[in-house]
């Protein structure tokens, strides 16, 4: 497993062979201890100094690890015949650390941090294939939130990152011919400069991403004879949500939705509630529509017609709020089959959350105590990829669970645990993936009772830190027990 994580790191150029080695060296360590200190995860005072002074070096940098990282994410794209690539945004909360350089607000001004995008790509069987982009901005302590942004252009908001994530899943696009490359973004990404940016491929010929969004801003529709008679029906001017609403139902669907806490942000204020668990049905709308430009100060938009699939839960529980989703997408929707496969693209949406909650929680980067951010950023661009293997064994194991282990794991790694796990009888056999998989999570808590499903990222980061001390153990005193 380590000499597979280093490989990540294989095209790395910091301009000395040496620095080369050494980030492979790093990232190895890091995936052994994620939840450990940068220093406690170092074997011995020589690798904790390495590791300051490749950090220190002015050549590794988030850029620099992302370029090298994405060589392998490019192959395994190209195994794939569709890919979803998830954009997102999540804070990196460093208020604790007094004396951090390069930080601005978050959500609050009294809280300080970093704000991560990342472009997360996933399989058509949800198998995490890394990242494809990360962006790390503060915020200006002294603009913050721009009261005239209206009158900005694009390139100087916030926003413009989820234009600059899909021109950068065109440029996957571009790479890998002849795999299917969508991006997916949340109600953030509803950015009209996305529509039009794949509109003007389409139209000068160029590599294409095709794009996923829920849509946040009920938006004016371009005038037509449909829209007039719209209008007149309703009594004002045309806007998509409405327009939709008037389109027959298509089908249906049911799923089912477990009981979830949620928090959600009203007036400024971040009040708790609870989602009940409950059979969900919807009904499902189709339809295209024709947008209205929005007004940019200085330059006009062209029009751009899309589809539209709303799903609209039937008769949700009294005090609850209803599942529904109005979904923007550039491709064609034209059956129920279609529509009910945009949703549940969508649903992979999540897998992205996920991510960003195993590199905030289990390889704990808001705990970096580092003082530049020089330090910080290429160090959260390596835990990135920590927390896509671990996400990546995670999904392995349940996927492709009769894979031999020793195409993961190295020899001192699963004979260690096998040992330990189930005495001497152990190594009676070769394990498979899944079987060393639930050992590993066994020792992260993982009960393994039939109600249980599959091991997650948590218990499985946890019982990383395990199995390194059980190859540790094995490498010194353990050879000559098979």
């Amino acid at each position: 497993m380590n000499e597979s994580i280093a490989k990540e790191l294989a095209a790395i150029d910091l301009g000395d062979i040496r620095l080369n080695r050494r980030a492979g060296q790093v990232l190895t360590r890091l995936l052994e201890s994620p939840s450990l200190s940068t220093t406690a995860a170092m074997h011995g005072w020589a690798e904790m100094v390495g590791a300051y002074r490749l950090l220190d070096h002015p050549e590794c940098t988030l850029e620099a690890i992302l370029q090298a990282h994405r060589q392998p994410v490019l192959e395994r794209v190209r195994a794939q015949s569709r890919v979803l690539l998830i954009q997102d945004t999540t804070e990196l909360d460093y208020t604790s650390k007094k004396k951090q350089i390069g930080r601005g607000p978050l959500g609050a001004a009294n809280r300080q941090g970093y704000f991560l995008h990342t472009q997360w790509a996933v399989s058509e069987d949800h198998l995490p294939l890394g990242s494809w982009g990360w962006q790390i901005d503060a915020r200006d302590p002294e603009v913050g939130i721009a009261p005239k942004r209206k009158k900005k252009a694009i390139e100087q908001k916030e926003s413009y990152r989820w234009l600059k994530g899909y021109r950068a899943a065109c440029d996957l696009a571009a790479q890998a011919p002849g795999v299917e490359v969508t991006s997916c973004a949340d109600r953030e990404g509803d950015v009209y400069e996305v529509f039009v940016e794949w509109h003007q491929r389409v139209e000068e010929g160029l590599a294409a991403a095709q794009w996923l969004i829920r849509c946040n801003q009920n938006r004016a529709l371009a005038p037509s004879d449909d829209v007039v008679a719209t209008q007149a029906a309703l009594g004002k001017a045309a806007s998509l949500i409405e327009e939709v609403k008037l389109a027959s139902v298509v089908g249906g669907v049911w799923f089912e939705i477990k009981t979830k806490e949620q928090f959600k942000k009203l007036k400024g204020n971040t009040h708790r509630s609870v989602r009940e668990g409950r059979r969900v049905r919807q009904e499902i709308r189709v339809h295209r529509v024709t947008l209205r430009p929005p007004h940019r100060a200085g330059y006009k938009l062209p029009k751009v017609s899309l589809w539209v699939v709303m799903a609209t839960e039937v008769a949700p529980p009294p005090g609850q709020d209803p599942i529904n989703w109005t979904l923007l997408t550039s491709k064609p929707v034209e059956s129920l089959e279609e529509a009910v496969e945009l949703i549940q693209w969508y649903q992979v949406r999540w897998e992205i959350e996920v991510f960003h909650r195993v590199l905030k929680s289990g390889c704990k980067v808001e705990d970096l105590q580092f003082k530049e951010d020089t330090r910080i950023k290429p160090l959260i661009a390596l835990y990135a990829i920590v927390a896509w293997r671990i996400l990546y064994l995670t999904k392995l194991g349940r996927e492709c669970p009769d894979l031999p282990c020793d195409v993961v794991f190295t020899e001192e790694e699963w004979k260690s645990i096998c040992v330990i796990r189930l005495g001497p009888q152990g190594l009676a056999k070769k394990p498979s993936l899944q079987e060393v998989i639930l050992m590993i999570a066994h020792f992260g808590g993982y009960i393994g009772r039939r109600s249980d499903g599959p091991p997650g990222p948590e218990v499985m980061w946890r019982g990383m830190q395990c199995l390194r001390c059980f190859a540790l153990a094995w490498r010194s005193f353990g050879q000559n027990s098979s």
